[in-house]
């Protein structure tokens, strides 16, 4: 298990090369949960980042979206994700619902 740091926008280059660092263990799992704040208003934005850096280090496994605080969006958003993730493997999670 790697649980890395949760992505903030404008980070200094060298926490962005801690990241990827600590990403870089990452290569030795045989699947990939990313998990997601789906009310995070930076969502896709965030998750390109991981992704870009799971491409450059060479992560190939399988990788599984967690979509975390679906409780927190409209339905309108929820389809919208749906939408726009048609072809990925999506697990969607509530602590409360």
């Amino acid at each position: 298990m790697n649980d890395t740091i949760g992505f903030i926008r404008d980070l200094p280059p060298q926490l962005i090369k801690a990241f990827s660092s600590t990403l870089e263990d990452s290569i030795e799992s045989d699947l990939l949960l990313h998990v997601v704040d789906v009310s995070d208003s930076f969502l896709y934005e965030k998750m390109d980042v991981v992704d870009k850096i799971l491409d450059e280090i060479g992560a190939k496994q399988l990788r599984i979206l967690v979509f975390n605080k679906v409780d927190l969006i409209s339905k309108e958003q929820y389809d919208d994700l749906k939408e726009k993730f048609p072809d990925k493997n999506i697990v969607w999670i509530s602590v409360t619902k």
